[in-house]
């Protein structure tokens, strides 16, 4: 079987995609797998530097994305335009690519993830996790005017398991660019709003224990889950992506407990780059 990844990024990151898709190809499972990289900037040594992990069954291909189409989106430092290329990946893609993984580059994998790209997704467009409460739910629900309050979830965004067949059939640029006027002043977190707001009510949500940990979920999670008490060794044991959203990043700070994970990534990666360059 084959496995398809994406990602969505700016040359900024490209040591740090190196980290995250290496802790994939590592610990995913998965065997052939190709990758796909959309970018807007990516320069010949970015993409030479991300190529070294290329190996006959796990290839990397590079999609360029004209960035001008977005000029009138909100953008933040934190923010970037790359955060709505994902949402144009469905047309971006080779057409014949049924589903993909969606993952950010702060996220790392430390157990498979063969039971998170089964999951049957036919009947709706992403199967993701949410971080949000359902009390917030509801209030994002009202801020983004959605008729559809009860049914719609609040996603996040950084790990979704994409239906691209269906994601086709009713992509609309037009009516995201739409939405983005009338709605740039209640926008908080733009690209979570947008696919709340375009595609909340067909998702199927995930055990963010598992396939979205972040270290606010970690701290926050104080009760017993069905596999075990949270903890480290439930994390070893059990996730399978640790997601360190927000502002503090493991590649800049110490962030125990959960930060030793992405330091064993990037060691690990640096043994494997000098003996491929030995």
């Amino acid at each position: 079987m084959k496995y398809n990844l994406l990602f969505c990024i700016n040359h900024v990151y490209t040591d740090i995609l190196l980290v995250s898709l290496f802790s994939i190809l590592q610990n995913s499972g998965f065997d052939e797998t190709d990758v796909y990289i959309i970018s807007r900037d990516l320069n010949e040594e970015d993409r030479r530097k991300i190529r070294i992990l290329e190996t006959e069954k796990k290839r990397i291909t590079f999609i360029n994305f004209d960035a001008a189409m977005l000029k009138d989106a909100p953008v933040t430092q934190r923010y970037p335009a790359e955060i709505y290329f994902r949402l144009f990946a469905c047309n971006l893609l080779p057409q014949d690519i049924n589903k993909i993984l969606y993952m950010d580059v702060d996220t790392i994998c430390i157990n498979k993830l063969i039971d998170l790209y089964n999951t049957d997704i036919n009947n709706v467009y992403f199967a993701a996790c949410t971080h949000t409460r359902k009390l917030l739910t509801k209030i994002n629900a009202i801020r983004l005017d959605i008729k559809n309050k009860t049914e719609s979830v609040y996603i996040n965004t950084g790990v979704m398991l994409m239906n691209l067949d269906l994601l086709r059939k009713h992509f609309d640029k037009e009516r995201i660019f739409a939405f983005l006027k009338e709605n740039g002043r209640r926008l908080i977190l733009p690209d979570q709003d947008i696919v709340m707001a375009l595609y909340g009510d067909r998702i199927i949500v995930l055990d963010k224990l598992i396939y979205n940990l972040s270290p606010r979920i970690y701290h926050l999670t104080g009760h017993v889950h069905s596999a075990g008490r949270m903890s480290v060794d439930f994390v070893k044991k059990n996730t399978a992506i640790i997601h360190f959203c927000g502002r503090k990043k493991p590649w800049k700070e110490a962030m125990p407990p959960l930060g030793i994970f992405w330091q064993e990534a990037e060691k690990r990666l640096k043994t494997y780059l000098d003996e491929k360059r030995r």
